[in-house]
């Protein structure tokens, strides 16, 4: 891999360098290359990934007792051998250099483990952080939630539950009027989905004049829709609560057959 200037951010290909030249198992000429690309090309990405697992490395040297590679490591390090012309080419170590020829084995394979460790906690570190990520987003819901049931609970609120109509009898509505802040918390259940050229339009239905459009939605696939809607100042006494099937983005007035309708108490 060509060592760019500089990284924009860390990829897989750049952990594995980090890890080979933590563990010592970069050949040497790609070893002053990298050296050179820490130092010269001042890449605080590569530069921080390698500080990072080299502390890793030592730590684990000093904490982890050497174990048999697994049969994976072992067969990473068969398959180098087999694809170097210069291993292939050398002679079989005569008896009395044995021993010498399985400590450097042995450090090989300790080299090849210490690679895949340090690949896992990268990707053990970078599953963490995405994790820490969605707890700190279902935190921000959970808030969010606290909050409106909060509001819900609030004895300014009012009870608008809206019956299904003509074919969805079977579907149901409720708002939740929050007089005090002008509000409207809206949710249907069972109310199919309309074809893409239908709207549902939900609407404030005063005790005098005009229905007045409170939005236009659709349901999920479950039948669900839940809204929040500002009421107008505009919007002063209201006597019921509407919604209608009408053309794909909804009309000033109603047209369409209820779907479902429900009178404030």
């Amino acid at each position: 891999m060509n060592m760019a200037a500089k990284h924009p951010h860390l990829t897989d290909e750049l952990v594995e360098k980090a890890s080979l030249f933590a563990a010592g198992a970069l050949p040497e000429d790609e070893r002053r290359e990298y050296v050179r690309h820490l130092e010269e090309d001042d890449c605080e990405v590569c530069r921080n990934e390698a500080r990072e697992l080299q502390t890793a490395a030592n730590f684990l040297s000093l904490h982890v007792p050497l174990e048999t590679p697994s049969p994976r490591v072992k067969e990473r390090l068969m398959e180098r051998v087999q694809s170097s012309a210069v291993v292939m080419a050398m002679p079989l170590p005569r008896p009395r250099r044995w021993l010498e020829w399985t400590a450097g084995l042995t450090a090989v394979a300790a080299s090849a483990a210490l690679v895949f460790v340090l690949n896992d906690n990268a990707q053990l570190r970078r599953l963490t952080e995405s994790l820490s990520s969605r707890v700190a987003q279902l935190e921000v819901q959970l808030s969010g939630q606290r909050a409106r049931l909060a509001a819900l609970s609030s004895a300014s609120v009012r009870v608008v539950n809206l019956a299904g109509q003509g074919a969805n009898t079977g579907a149901s509505g409720r708002v939740f009027w929050d007089q005090g802040r002008r509000r409207w918390f809206f949710y249907a259940q069972n109310l199919p989905s309309v074809a893409n050229d239908k709207s549902y339009q939900l609407w404030f239905v005063p005790v005098t004049g005009n229905p007045v459009s409170a939005t236009v939605f659709n349901t999920d696939a479950s039948g669900n829709a839940e809204i929040e809607i500002d009421v107008p100042t505009s919007v002063t006494a209201i006597k019921a609560a509407a919604v209608t099937t009408e053309p794909a983005g909804g009309l000033p007035q109603p047209s369409g057959a209820f779907a479902l309708l429900g009178a404030v108490e």
